[in-house]
């Protein structure tokens, strides 16, 4: 009797000193490489806002996208895990660039650059608003970012960089016209793309949770009339949890998977790899995927057609191509459009989360792991005491 007091005596007195342990492990703070993200107060959903640093925001009950005020950037994470705690994406506009396609596989390379420019090289504007019905309802809000002329003081100095072949020239393309207008719908949104000849493409854009930007470029400098245009992304996952990458940046091609993390660079011994496009499906797409799940969480996307208007007015609908290089800050995507003269270009990609792979709130499961592992350790404790006696 007086062992079996000793032993509870032991487990009580252990799982006090615990304790402390496991409520700081519970309230371990997160890095990431973000800015501040404390929400604008009395939000609603859905709804946008703007903050008192131009930042805005849009949430609806399922996703919450920050989008940076100076720079075409969107942070984006679950409305229910505040600021992005456990998993927050990115995605940033990083260069406008022209290349010849030498090697004819309708997609970008590094080694096949013209000209090209940062973006965060130019001035932007970004605004939000809404689409109210007749009964007062939400039924879209948006954000929608212009790009302007050179920006003042040169290149942000936030704004993460890609490595480049030769220098930027950021006066050649300081008059070509960039709209990024990105809306998400409370209902699902059925769209295509058409020309003077027909429907091309037909995509849905899931309501609640998916961001569709519709991305407009105009008055490009072509060098000749054989060159294409790269619009270069870089997609990451924000480290949430300290350093450690937890999500992998998966591909779904037609015969491949390729998985990769924010944190891989390829850089030194490969060019990028040509995305191959799936059959029977004009939407592409790139998943975030847990690596201790495997569940995928977050995606980015886009309609493998994108639309020409002519100066005349006519219509064209036209392949896009893509291809990625995990650069060691994320993983920079470009999507290749051809020559559109002096017309204008329209493509459709998009962001969003799944709703599916939701995270319950409350202690992450990696503080779970090291709590079991406390545990653990208290059990072991007391049986070698008791063994002793």
């Amino acid at each position: 009797m007086k062992n079996q007091l000793k032993l509870i005596n032991i487990a009580i007195i252990t799982a006090l000193l615990l304790g402390p342990f496991i409520s700081s492990v519970g309230a371990m703070p997160s890095t990431t490489m973000t800015p501040p993200t404390t929400m604008p107060p009395e939000n609603r959903m859905p709804d946008h806002r703007v903050g008192s640093d131009g930042t805005v925001w849009i949430s609806t009950d399922i996703i919450t996208i920050m989008a940076n005020n100076e720079v075409p950037m969107l942070h984006f994470w679950f409305t229910n895990d505040e600021n992005g705690t456990l998993t927050k994406f990115s995605v940033t506009y990083l260069n406008i660039i022209e290349f010849l396609d030498s090697n004819n596989d309708s997609a970008y390379q590094n080694n096949e650059v013209l000209h090209y420019a940062p973006l965060a090289a130019y001035e932007w504007t970004v605004q939000t608003g809404s689409v109210v019905e007749d009964d007062g309802a939400v039924s879209e809000v948006w954000l929608k970012y212009i790009k302007g002329g050179l920006r003042e003081g040169g290149m942000h100095p936030d704004a993460p960089s890609l490595l480049m072949a030769r220098s930027g020239e950021v006066q050649r393309f300081e008059d070509v016209t960039i709209q990024i207008w990105a809306h998400i719908y409370l209902n699902d949104y059925y769209g295509n793309v058409s020309d003077d000849k027909g429907v091309h493409a037909n995509f849905t854009v899931a309501g609640g949770y998916e961001l569709k930007m519709d991305i407009e470029i105009g008055n490009f400098p072509f060098s000749n009339n054989e060159s294409s245009v790269a619009l270069q992304l870089l997609l990451r996952e924000n480290e949430a949890m300290g350093s450690q990458m937890r999500h992998h940046i998966r591909t779904h091609e037609r015969s491949r998977v390729m998985n990769m993390t924010s944190d891989m660079n390829w850089t030194q011994s490969k060019m990028e790899y040509r995305f191959e496009n799936r059959n029977n499906t004009h939407v592409q797409e790139v998943e975030f995927t847990n690596d201790l799940t495997g569940v995928p969480e977050g995606f980015f996307r886009w309609v493998d057609k994108a639309l020409i208007t002519l100066p005349g007015g006519e219509t064209e609908a036209v392949n896009v191509s893509a291809s990625y290089l995990p650069v060691g800050m994320g993983v920079a995507l470009a999507l290749a459009y051809p020559n559109f003269d002096d017309g204008t270009l329209l493509h459709d990609p998009s962001i969003g989360l799944y709703p599916d792979a939701i995270p319950e709130t409350g202690v992450p499961t990696e503080n779970l792991i090291i709590m079991g592992v406390g545990i653990v350790a208290i059990i072991a404790i007391v049986v070698v005491i008791a063994k002793k006696r």
